[in-house]
This record gives structure tokens, sequence and C-alpha cells, in this order.
């Protein structure tokens, strides 16, 4: 981190003698950091004859995905703070990151139900209705990657540890527009998930609501899922999305 943080304070393109001398750091050092760096695209060689560097690529997505979870989070909020006067209950926000889910926001209601699901806590993609929003608008390539990753853990007795009912329940939530999880990832938690769109049509994060279980009737499943999947189209269309719709047929 300091070898990046100098070549992008540095007004020219260092060397790997200068680096050493700058951050005092023996220059072998520097030269296996740096060719790692290479590597994954963080710095770039510069200048091939004088052996200079510079700031990668890889660097400029890191911050270009930085920038849309912040745009994500500003344009959210006050949408998921509406969904939650809608419903009573607690709304959550939440990405994926390397196959699993974590938590950006969430919006408390009055009678909160309590979940173990904290801000910037993980949770397993497969049994939580966020997770399987996700995983609905994702090729099938994918769900098996992020499947054959972390596998499908056991969390209640309504967990799906089947790859192939997993895969019935993915197209059963891509016809009805949402995600449910039953009690899957806790017990006595009844969630309603939906997609967020961005503007390259792919899933960048997903809402949900959640409830005691026995609090979910008819008329409540019907209202949480409108409004759920309303607010989450809305979110995918002011960053950018164009559909009307939040899975393809």
């Amino acid at each position: 981190m300091a070898i990046l943080e100098y070549v992008s304070k540095s007004k020219s393109q260092p060397t790997i003698a200068d680096i050493s001398k700058a951050l005092k750091i023996p220059k072998t050092t520097v030269f296996d950091i740096a060719h790692t760096l290479c590597d994954t695209g963080y710095l770039e060689l510069a200048d091939e004859r004088f052996r200079t560097y510079t700031l990668g690529v890889k660097l400029f997505e890191l911050g270009g995905r930085f920038l849309i979870k912040a745009d994500l989070h500003t344009v959210a909020r006050p949408l998921l703070e509406m969904a939650m006067l809608k419903t009573g209950e607690t709304v959550f926000l939440a990405i994926e990151d390397q196959g699993e889910l974590v938590y950006l926001d969430k919006v408390v209601g009055s009678s909160s139900v309590f979940t173990g699901a904290d801000l910037g806590s993980r949770n397993p993609m497969h049994c939580t209705g966020l997770g399987k929003a996700l995983l609905a608008a994702y090729p099938q390539d994918e769900v098996r990657r992020i499947i054959g990753q972390h596998g499908l853990v056991y969390k209640t007795r309504k967990t799906i540890t089947d790859e192939m009912r997993l895969f019935i329940e993915l197209q059963k939530t891509r016809k009805r527009g949402y995600a449910i999880d039953d009690e899957e990832s806790e017990n006595d938690v009844y969630c309603i998930a939906a997609p967020i769109i961005g503007m390259s049509s792919r899933p960048i994060a997903a809402i949900s609501v959640a409830s005691l279980a026995m609090r979910m009737t008819e008329e409540r499943k019907i209202l949480f899922s409108k409004v759920i999947a309303e607010t989450a189209l809305t979110i995918s269309k002011k960053l950018g999305f164009l559909g009307d719709q939040l899975y393809k047929e």
C-alpha cells in the first residue's frame, strides 16, 4: 500500500531505486512487490527501457466500484425508508462479494424483527431472500461457480441444500419477480427480496423486507412483494437501468 501511495503521489514515474530510497525498503523487496502488483494490474511499467512505474487500470476499476456503491447507498436510502414506512418492517440493502452476501444498509421498522444481519456481516447466498434475488438474476454458470465455492450450507430445517431444488426455486423467483426466504436462513424470520439492476443490465445489489414468519398473512405477503419489487425497480431506474422488469423472461 505504501508503494501504491508513493507512485500515486510521485510527480514523475519512479523507478525501483526511487521507491526503495523514498520508502527505505530494500530494492529486492520493492522489486518483488512491484512485480506482483504489475501481474495483478495495480501497477504498470510506464517505460520498459528505464523501468519506471505508473498506476494500473485495476485501481481505476476499484475506484469505479466504490463510486457505484456510494451512489447506490445515496440513491437507495430514502427509498428504503419509504418501503419501511409502507410495511412497518425492517428493510435491508445488500450486495454480493466473493460469492457471499454483505449487508450495506438497513432501516429498522416500528415492529422490527430481530435478525443476525448486522451491517457489514456476511451470509450465504442460497438461503437468504437477498441472495436468491441476486442468484436468480445471474447466469447459471455464475450460480454454479458460487455454489462450488461455498456449497449449500444447512442453516435451518427449511434451508435448500440440493442444487436442483435451488435452481427450481430461482426459476420461480424469476417468474414471480421477487425472492422468498421462508425461515431458510433464520428460524421464525420471513423475507421478501428483489434485485437492483444497474445501467449495464447486471444485478448490483438487492433489497428485502423481513418480518416474523407468524405475522406473514397472505395479505401482507402481497403488499410486501409489491412494495419491494416496485422499490427495487425505482432504485434501478435511478441508477440508469432502462428496463421495465427486474428479471428477463
